[in-house]
């Protein structure tokens, strides 16, 4: 009802006053009855239902008598609930084997000896992994350099990935290859400078920054030499050497040569050859460990390792 609900005395006494209408059976009837006001309407769905509908205080149409029709819904049969239940002892599953045990028996993969529906079919396609970064924007950036958990970067001493996660900004698991610097918050940045290294940057992260006069720089890290730079105490511990750098593979080599994404392979040339010594400065070329004092013992491989000399 559109108003507030009226009592049922007070329905009667209206209903009294008004001829009985009978069940609207074309469209003239129908617009008549919505024309009528909402409860009068109401009277008279009320003497087109059934005599069987039961009525309460508020009308037939009470939320609290709806009811699904007689066998919609059937209860689901409870197994394992004793003999006299029709499905208890052995729960309709009968005596021992596989169909009586749970679990998945690989029905599917059976086809009653002949070969298998999965096996006929070719395999086709691939699959190819997508590299995965750990995303972070400008206005945490900043917010981490104001409030000190970052230290002030310079031009020469830039922010780099191992920054962020010795401070435990950044979760890096296996599958991630470093960060990716996203613009979100820089139209809001302070007039200050920074000066980062990312694995990717965004062409609006890096106008952002380039405008309150920072830099960015993105540089590849392979899995063995981002290791490397974010734990290096594990290869000390146990007496490793640093692995070299490790050039872009062919996919990611133009992107890392791009001068607009700011790429540090931008001063070479397609076709130009890196040796391991000519690599960029962002990573230690030394490659010893200079805590480990003794040379790395490796033990002999084959049959004979473990016998007498001679």
């Amino acid at each position: 009802l559109a108003g507030p609900l009226t009592a049922p005395a007070q329905l009667s006494a209206r209903a009294g006053q008004i001829a009985p209408l009978a069940l609207p059976a074309t469209r003239r009837h129908t617009a008549q009855l919505h024309s009528a006001p909402p409860a009068l309407a109401a009277v008279e769905m009320a003497r087109a239902l059934p005599e069987h509908v039961p009525t309460t205080d508020l009308g037939p149409l009470a939320l609290n008598r709806i009811r699904d029709n007689y066998g919609a819904r059937l209860k689901k049969t409870r197994i394992g609930r004793g003999i006299g239940s029709g499905r208890g002892r052995k729960s309709g599953r009968g005596m021992k084997g596989k169909r009586a045990r749970a679990g998945n028996h690989g029905f599917l993969k059976q086809s009653g000896g002949q070969t298998s529906m999965i096996s006929r079919i070719p395999k086709r396609g691939f699959h190819r992994p997508k590299k995965e970064y750990v995303i972070v924007n400008l206005d945490d950036l900043q917010s981490w350099l104001l409030c000190g958990r970052l230290p002030t970067p310079t031009a020469d001493q830039p922010l780099t990935v191992k920054h962020l996660f010795d401070a435990r900004l950044v979760t890096l698991r296996t599958r991630h290859s470093g960060l990716k610097l996203l613009g979100r918050g820089g139209s809001t940045l302070e007039p200050i400078p920074i000066h980062i290294e990312a694995q990717v940057a965004s062409q609006p992260a890096i106008a952002a920054i380039e405008a309150v006069g920072g830099s960015v720089r993105t540089v590849y890290y392979s899995q063995l030499a981002l290791r490397a730079l974010l734990k290096p105490e594990n290869f000390a511990r146990k007496g490793r050497l640093l692995p070299r750098p490790a050039l872009p593979p062919p996919k990611l080599m133009l992107k890392y040569m791009d001068p607009e994404r700011r790429g540090y392979l931008s001063d070479l040339e397609p076709g130009d050859v890196v040796r391991p010594q000519e690599h960029p400065p962002h990573v230690n070329l030394s490659a010893r460990n200079p805590d480990a004092t003794s040379p790395v013992k490796t033990q002999p491989r084959g049959r004979g390792s473990g016998g007498k000399e001679g």
